[in-house]
Parts: C-alpha cells; structure tokens; sequence
C-alpha cells in the first residue's frame, strides 16, 4: 500500500527497559494518537526476542479498545492491512536497545571532514573506538591491528571536498580494504561513504568485495557547507543492518517495518526540523526535547531554525546507572535529596539497578534517588550542548519553547508538578516557557513518520499528542529568600480573580484548572526581571500542573547542606499537591535519616 493512502499506523518503539506501542489513526477526516500500551522488552537474554514484548503491547493495546492487532500467521507481527475495525495499515519500528554501534571514523582534517562526521554520527546510538587520519602517527601495520582490535560495527569514511583531495583519501581507504581482507569471516563491519562524490565508484569497488557499503551525500562538500542529514538518513539504514544482525530479534522486527529500526534518536531530529518551521514569539530558539531512558539519554533543541543535538550512550537511570553517576558525581545527586545519604549508599543502589533496570523504585527514598539523578544527567546534557548552541559556559541558554520532557523518570513523576519541577530545576529555563511531557513516545514516532507522510506528523502533533504541564514565569536575577519577589494576578475568562506573592527561594504551582485560559500579571521585585522587564502580562491557558512560578533565581540557587532538607521538601510539596508531601514526612521521619536542620536566609548558586 502506498503510505499516501494510508489511514492507520502503528508505530513502535523499543527501548532498553521496556517497548512502547502507539496507534495513529484517521478520526473525523484528522490523523490522531488513538491509544498506547507498554511492555517490558524482550531483547535480552533468556528471552532475547524483541517481537515478544511488541505482542505483550499490543495484546495490551487490544484489551484497552477492543481493536484485534496480532497475526496469526507466524510470519507476520501484525494484522495488515487495516480491515474491518481490526490491524493497521502500516507499522514503524524506532529502537534504542541494545549495545550501541562501534564506529571507526576515518577522515582528513581534524577540524573540518572529521568535525562534520561526528556531528553527523552524533545522532544516533555510536561509539567511536578509533580516529584514522593523516594526521595519524602509527605505522600502516599499527593502523591495521588498531582497526582488528576495535571490532568496529561499521566505518565511516568522510573527507575531500566534492571535487577536492583524492589521493590521500584514497590511500586511507586502502588501509580500511587491507584490514577487511584480514577480517574474512565473522563480524565484518559495514562502510558508510560520505565523503568526496567523484570517490563514490572507485570505494564501492575498492570495498564491496569484503562488506556491504552504503554511499550518501559528502557531509562537507565544500569548507562552508556542511551537510549532515542525508548522512544521517543513511546512517539510519545501517542502524537498521546492525540491529538486524545483532542478537536481540530485531531483523524480525524491522522486516515488519517499512524504513527497518531507526534509532530513536533520529526521530527527535526530525520532529525538531518541524517544530523549527512553526511560527513562534520573537526571541524564541526553538524546542527543546530532552529524554532520559535507561541506558542512554537524548537531548535535542530547536538552535537558529537547526537542530543541535547531544547523545549519550553511559548515561540512564537503568543499566547505565554507575556510569551516569560516575560521570556526573555522587554530590551533584546528594544536593537534590531531602535526606541525609552518603556516596556508598548510592553507588550500592546504583549497581543494584542496574542488575535490574527494569524494577521501579520501592520507596520514596529510591524514587527521589532517581529523580536527583535525571535531573544531575539533564543538566549535564545542557552543558556538553552549550557550544553547539553558541553559549558561553557562563551564559544565558536561548529561550527555548517548548521545553519537552521524555522518557519514564520525567514523565511518570508523582504529580504532573513534580514532572514540571524536574525540568525546572534540570534546564533552569529564563523567562515564560511554555512545559510539556511526552507520556506516549509520540515525538520520536511522529519524526519518522514525517519522512514518509509529514501531514501525519503535523496533525497528530496539534491535536493534544502531548500533556501540557502549563505556563512557567521564571524571572533572572537572585531574590533574598523569604522576600517578597512576585506579584502575581491571575485573571481566569471563568472564575475569581487570584492574587498571590511569591517569596524569594519559592517555587508556586497556581490551582488553576487545565485548559482554563487566564490573564496573567507578574509585577517582579528584589532585582528580578522577565525579558529585562520588571512588569509583564501574558495570556496563558493552565496546564496540569496549573500556572507556575519559580522565584528562586537564575541561576538556581540552592540551600547549603544543613538547610537542604527543609528547602527541597518544601518545593517538592509545594508542586505536588497533598500526597507527595505525605510521603516526603514519612521520608523525613525515617530513622534512616536524620531530621532537617532550622532553615538559614543562606544559599549558594547552581550553575
């Protein structure tokens, strides 16, 4: 069927802990997320069948709306095409399980061909074991053992203008068909090209004896041109090849699936590309995208009509627990908890998970140790990415909005005020930014739909895919805690007026009901300011968590150790509502942890 006449799709997507299914389908002439369903995956061992946890999902999907989607034939994972209320017309599969991609780079100049290849690589699941240049000082034979040593999944090879050098690159590539004779059988990593267009034929030759190679557009094909997405179109292609031939079911699957397993990854790019189109207020960058999974965590952000994107293959609350710890610090997670806890204690839960990634957290305690840990590697994400956005390390991030939220630990928080709190404290984002979560995976599915049927992804996208968690107003500047800091009026279309003043070192989560729409003025005091302004007004419509208003500095500023616990707890129970700050005493009242110190008008500051 061609995807033009397509009504319904079923798009999966498996991640290292657990496999989400979503269905899209025609309602009322307009594309829309009908339902979603998660399982465990089943990639690993014992089971070590990724299509297993997509049955497990779509069972799931079958019992919530009645719609029957399994085949009985056992060469087919769903009913297709759509017909009779039951199957899809389509299915799409993204994936982020698994060992990531070992990639030897091979390039010419540090600072332009291999600068572009890892941009370009930078968009999906990759290491990159080894760097082969001119430049390089090991002998040929040196180089060759480099190459046999690093068991690469795939080579990519990028240099040369379009036009430009040939003979050294076609020297290095002479290098990479040396080692691939030596590999004969067994794991013989597949070559992506994406350098000088006048090569193309003479690698192909040189090279597809041994391997499969894949050919796309040079990614620098002059000095001031750079070109990355056709390479990233190819690189998902090969993403597919690896999965498919890797343990874990995934050739399986992406038979099933029209463009194989894309990464997860490139999907978020794509759906960037498109928010990037959309009119927006001035001054405004962009989105920005951020999901924190089990093993590996994404951020991706709307930059000059671009989209700029960091990956991170050690960092995750799951399996990847103690790298993502060891790489932000065991203190960067104690100053976001309300108890007392030592850098034992957390490297003992730390390996703990990830023997078993995929339990969730037993206690309040075990939950905020996670949460603290999201928000330490988000805020990492953040600073590896400021060079890209043309930030100082020091400087002021752009005004990013949306600002999305992705990935179980940030969107199944207690309170919808909790999920807006961790991306509050995790971004610190400036001025008023507009807070969603992406509950369903729906961003990364509408990426790859868009390469095929963009309407899709537009209309599915407008019409409530997300959860708004509602409006922030976050002023720049310090206010002394316990001050008067911000003047608030909130003027419902349908209801009482609220007034309210928001204290320095606060955080207020106005009771306004979702999808109310209101009129909002913010007179600011103690040096604070929203856009250089010290009064604005703005019409907002509330989201689950109401209308939020951060008063505790940018940058954020945090208690000292002996005032932590009584200033967290009171943000955490000021953003979520009677329940969380229920558990937050019970936590408190532990005889794990020792009681919280008398509050002191002292803070440092979080950069």
């Amino acid at each position: 069927m061609a995807f033009e006449q397509v009504n319904s799709v079923l798009v999966a997507d498996i991640g290292s802990a657990h496999t989400r299914l979503l269905l899209i389908d025609l309602v009322e002439g307009q594309y829309r997320l009908v339902a979603a369903s998660r399982a465990r995956t089943t990639a690993a061992p014992p089971l070590g069948r990724a299509s297993l946890g997509l049955e497990d999902a779509a069972q799931r999907m079958t019992a919530q709306i009645g719609r029957k989607l399994v085949s009985s034939d056992p060469d087919q994972l769903f009913l297709m095409p759509e017909s009779g209320g039951h199957g899809v017309d389509e299915f799409l599969a993204t994936g982020s399980a698994g060992r990531p991609m070992r990639v030897l780079l091979v390039g010419l100049t540090p600072e332009i061909s291999l600068a572009s290849g890892r941009r370009a690589l930078s968009g999906s699941y990759v290491t990159v074991t080894d760097v082969l240049s001119p430049d390089d000082t090991r002998s040929e034979e040196e180089q060759i053992n480099a190459i046999l040593r690093g068991e690469p999944d795939l080579i990519v090879i990028v240099g040369g203008t379009d036009d430009g050098a040939e003979s050294v690159l076609l020297a290095l590539v002479d290098r990479v068909r040396d080692a691939l004779a030596l590999i004969g059988r067994g794991n013989v990593p597949a070559v992506l090209f994406a350098g000088n267009h006048r090569l193309r034929g003479q690698v192909k030759l040189m090279l597809e004896p041994y391997t499969s190679v894949f050919v796309a557009r040079n990614v620098r094909p002059s000095l001031s041109d750079e070109q990355l997405f056709p390479a990233q179109l190819e690189l998902a292609l090969v993403y597919d090849d690896y999965r498919s031939r890797t343990a874990g079911g995934f050739a399986e699957v992406g038979r099933q699936s029209q463009v194989g397993v894309v990464p997860t990854s490139q999907g978020y790019i794509s759906t960037v590309r498109y928010l990037n189109t959309l009119p927006r207020r001035r001054g405004i960058a962009g989105p920005l995208i951020v999901d924190v999974g089990s093993a590996n965590s994404v951020i991706v952000a709307g930059v000059g009509g671009e989209p700029y994107y960091t990956i991170r293959t050690d960092l995750g609350i799951g399996e990847h627990f103690p790298s993502a710890l060891a790489a932000v610090g065991p203190q960067r997670v104690m100053e976001w908890l309300p108890f007392e806890t030592t850098p034992d204690a957390l490297w003992d839960y730390a390996h703990n998970k990830a023997l078993r990634p995929g339990t969730i957290p037993g206690t309040p305690e075990d939950l905020m140790i996670e949460q603290a840990l999201a928000r330490a590697i988000v805020r990492q994400l953040v600073t590896e990415s400021r060079a890209d956005w043309g930030v100082a390390p020091d400087g002021k991030l752009p005004a990013f909005d949306p600002i999305i939220g992705a990935g179980a630990i940030l969107t199944e928080a207690q309170h919808p005020g909790i999920c807006a709190m961790l991306l509050l404290d995790a971004i610190q984002p400036e001025g008023v930014t507009d807070l969603q979560i992406d509950p369903a995976n729906l961003l990364s599915a509408a990426g790859v739909i868009a390469y095929l049927k963009p309407l899709i992804t537009v209309q599915v996208l407008e019409t409530g895919g997300l959860l708004r968690l509602g409006t922030a107003f976050s002023p720049t500047g310090q206010a002394r805690y316990g001050r008067p800091a911000m003047h608030v009026q909130i003027q419902p279309d349908d209801g009482p007026t609220i007034n309210h003043t928001v204290k320095g070192g606060e955080v207020w989560m106005a009771p306004v009901l979702p999808g109310v729409a209101a009129r909002v003025t913010v007179r600011l005091r103690g040096g604070l300011s929203i856009g250089g302004k010290g009064r604005i007004r703005q019409r907002v419509i509330a989201g689950a968590a109401g209308i939020i208003f951060d008063a505790r500095g940018r940058p954020l500023a945090m208690p000292r150790p002996r005032d932590r616990a009584a200033r967290l707890t009171r943000w955490q129970a000021a953003m979520g509502g009677q329940e969380v700050a229920a558990a937050l005493e019970r936590a408190a009242a532990s005889p794990m942890h020792s009681a919280p110190p008398p509050e002191e008008n002292v803070y440092a500051v979080l950069s």
